[in-house]
Order: structure tokens, then sequence, then C-alpha cells
């Protein structure tokens, strides 16, 4: 006979001090990121002003579908404006905007409940795939740390709601699994996910891979494969066919027009990395360690979104990219580090009673690092320059280029032109910006507001020089008028 199996080992009590100590100080820098994503998302809420070019963008396609239906313009005629998100964005804003008109307000709480909502699926997702609830509540808290998130999470832009979109889809297949009839609420995830964000297109592609990679699942690939591509092919044609074609021009061909800055890639690549060093530290020994459960099961699926994901961080390099780029990737990380602790803590008594430790080096590393970086996107610091901006472009009869996009919409002025796709699109020869030079030169716009975006348009730093005056300086913008 053999020896007989020892009794599985009681899970570790909170009143060891070995677990208590680090529990209780990791939960205080949670709560502490907790209280900073809370106080942030109430200035950028309350404020009536922005300083984030993308979030006026939102609201110029929200004008624009709420006025003419659509807001993929041909490009042959006003309005110029880049339609660089799909519809399910914009739309969600739709009916705040025709019940209380144009406002910052909508499109920043549905950007703040996306984030709860993360919080809440990454809790989900730890919890059923380790079973442990204080490592599901760490590590959904854990996404609240990074400077990044805390900047993006309450600005009215997609990239919440479409990593929300994603990771639920991972989190909601692998809940019901191949056969199962839920996996069609996963499939809607993603078919959101990629009508939010055109390129979310990582996670449904990770769970593919997985699926293939791993032997017991592999005859179910390419039947999932069909399953989500099929109604997201079908779904886009309708689109483009709705728009007369339109829709495939700006989310494709105009969105890929972008000059890259591949040093700034680098530089990202050298933060994202640093920031997520603790992570790293776990993450590729485990892999080794658990090298058969990482190529099995959810977490396959896990680690190739990882993977894809820091392979697509190369597209931080696309002018006008930034730091936002940074969310799912982190996301992806924290899903796959969970998961390896939670299959340390299996199969270890050690890593049961050493994980709030390490999770609190995460906790401290990835809430302290390069804190104050987010600042600048924050509400301005100055509101009375803003508010006086706001103020003349009320004012102004006639009409009006601004690269304060939000000015515009909340002051019920058209967008005549999104200066930053027409500067992109028309450096790659997909648009000729002659009209707006010429209107310039013949000093039909009435008011200019100009940073840096229009006077890089081919002819209009010229045009703008000799046929428009600086009236005044606000914030970091140029106002002009036509020279009398």
């Amino acid at each position: 006979m053999g020896e007989p199996t020892p009794p599985p080992e009681a899970p570790p009590s909170l009143r060891e001090p070995a677990l208590a100590l680090p529990l209780g100080l990791l939960a205080a820098v949670l709560l502490f990121d907790l209280a900073r994503l809370g106080r942030s998302a109430f200035e950028i809420l309350r404020t009536p002003y922005s300083r984030d070019y993308g979030e006026g963008c939102v609201l110029a396609m929200v004008q624009l579908l709420a006025e003419k239906g659509s807001y993929f313009s041909t490009f042959e005629d006003y309005p110029f404006v880049h339609g660089n998100y799909p519809p399910v964005f914009p739309l969600l804003n739709l009916p705040a905007y025709l019940l209380l008109g144009p406002t910052l307000f909508v499109p920043r709480l549905l950007s703040v409940l996306a984030t709860i909502g993360l919080v809440a699926v990454m809790a989900a997702l730890v919890r059923r795939e380790t079973g442990d609830g204080r490592l599901a509540g760490s590590f959904a808290l854990l996404l609240l740390a990074p400077w990044f998130v805390q900047t993006w999470a309450a600005l009215g832009r997609v990239d919440m709601l479409a990593c929300l979109s994603s990771l639920a889809g991972l989190h909601l297949f692998h809940r019901f699994g191949p056969e199962g009839r839920g996996r069609f609420a996963a499939y809607a995830c993603f078919c959101l996910a990629f009508f939010t964000k055109q390129n979310a297109l990582l996670a449904p592609a990770a769970l593919v891979l997985g699926l293939a990679f791993d032997p017991s699942t592999r005859r179910r690939a390419g039947r999932v494969f069909v399953e989500i591509a099929l109604p997201l092919l079908v779904l886009f044609g309708l689109l483009c066919a709705l728009t007369g074609g339109q829709a495939y021009e700006h989310l494709v061909p105009y969105t890929a027009a972008a000059d890259y800055e591949w040093d700034r890639m680098r530089r990202a690549y050298r933060d994202f990395l640093t920031l997520i060093g603790p992570l790293l530290a776990l993450i590729l020994p485990a892999l080794v360690v658990f090298r058969k459960v990482a190529g099995t099961g959810s977490t396959a699926s896990y680690l190739f979104y990882w993977l894809s994901n820091l392979a697509g961080l190369v597209t931080i390099a696309k002018a006008g990219a930034a730091q936002n780029y940074f969310i799912e990737p982190y996301v992806a990380t924290l899903a796959l580090t969970a998961l390896l602790v939670g299959h340390a803590m299996r199969t270890s008594a050690v890593a049961g009673r050493a994980w709030p430790a390490y999770v609190l080096v995460v906790a401290l590393v990835t809430t302290f690092a390069d804190m104050e970086r987010g600042r600048a996107r924050l509400p301005p610091q100055e509101p009375r320059e803003f508010a006086e901006l706001y103020a003349a472009v009320r004012a102004t009869s006639g009409p009006i280029l601004s690269e304060d996009l939000s000015a515009l919409v909340l002051s019920r002025k058209p967008v005549l032109v999104e200066p930053f796709g027409v500067l992109l699109i028309s450096r790659k020869g997909l648009m000729d910006p002659g009209r707006i030079v010429a209107d310039c030169r013949a000093a039909k716009f009435a008011l200019v507001v100009s940073d840096f975006r229009l006077r890089e348009i081919a002819g209009m730093d010229a045009c703008l020089s000799e046929r428009y005056e600086i009236w005044k300086r606000l914030g970091p913008y140029e106002l002009l008028r036509p020279r009398r």
C-alpha cells in the first residue's frame, strides 16, 4: 500500500501577520487609487470645457449625426470632418444631445460608467478563474492605479467602452464555453467593441488563437472564428452600404493615413514595460513553470490577448496617439497575471501566503509611477481663459475654423473642418484642402482658433499670416480675425 494522501492544507488565516499586514497595506493603496479616480472624475464631469482634442471629435460626430444622420462625409465639401470611430459611442450620446443639447457631461459619464463596468468584469473574471474573492477584488481595483487610466477614465472618448466590451467578451465566452448558448453574448460584446473602436479586434483574435492552440478545443476554433467574423463582416458591410461606402473610407484608409513617429514608439514601450515591470517579473517565469496550463483552456486566450496587445502597442507611434493606447495592454497584463497567480496559489502554500505582498508591490509601482503625467489632460487649470474663448465663439457671426471642436459644438456652431484629420488625410493625398485654403484667402472665416494643426495644413500657414491677424491669445490658442 502507498502512503496515505495528506489532507489539503487549510487556506491561510487573515489573522496571520504575514498575510494580514500586506493585505491591509494593499487595501489602503487600492482605496487611495479609488479616491483619486473619484476626485479626477468629479473634476472632469463638472467642468464645461475641454482641453482634450478627442473629446471635441466625439462631439463633432454627434453633432453631424443629429443634424445630417451621418458623420461620414464625402470630403468633397463642408463639413470636412473625419469620422474616425464607428457609430456606437456617438449613438449612445445622441439621445441626450437631442433632448438636452450639446454637452460634455454625458459622454464623460458614459466613460466613467464603462470604467466601473470594466472593474466589475475584471473582478468577476478573476473570481471565476481563481476562486479567490480577495485576489479578484485586488486585481480589479489595480485597474485604476496607473496615471493613464486615471486620466482617460472620465474623458468623453471611446477607449473605456471598447476595452470593457472586449474583456466582457472573453469573460462570457469562457464562462459559458464554446458549446454554450451564452457564447453568443460574448460575440455580441466583440461586435460592440468593434463598432465602438474599429481596431478592437485583439480579444476575439486571441480567443480563436487560444482555442486553436489547445489540442482539446482545436476543432472548435474554426467554427468560433466563423461565428464571430461573419456577423462582423455583415454588419460592417451594411454600415458601409447605408453610408454610400463612406464608412469604409473614414474607418479604414482615412484612419490609416497617419504619420508615424518611431522614436515615440520606443519611448512608449520603455515607459510601459517599466510600469508593468513587477507584473512581467511574475509572468515570464510563471509561463515557464506553468507552460502546460498556459497553453490550454482560458489561460491560452488571455496569454494571446496579452501578447497581441504588447505587439499592438506599436500603433502608439501613429501621429495623434497618446497613452490611452496603454489601457488595453495594461488590462490584458493584469488579467493574465491574475490567472497565473491563481495557478500558483493552487499549487503552493507559499504562494497562497505571498500573493498580497506581491500585489502590494505592483500597486505601489503602478500607482506612484509618473503620477503627475496626466494633469495636462485634466480640466483646464485656468478656466477663465477657456470661458473667454467659448464666449468669443458664441458671439461670432459667420463661419468659424477652430481646433477646439468642443467650443464649436457646445456653442451650437457648426464644425466645418476637423483640422487634424484634414491634415493627415491631405498629406497622404486622399483629399485636397484647396477649398479650405481658398475660403481662407477670401477671408470667409469670421474667426479662426488655431493651435498648430490648422497651420500645418498645406497653404494654411501662409494664408493665416497674410490674410488674418492675431486678435487674442487664450490658453494654447491664437484667435485670429480677417485683416481690415
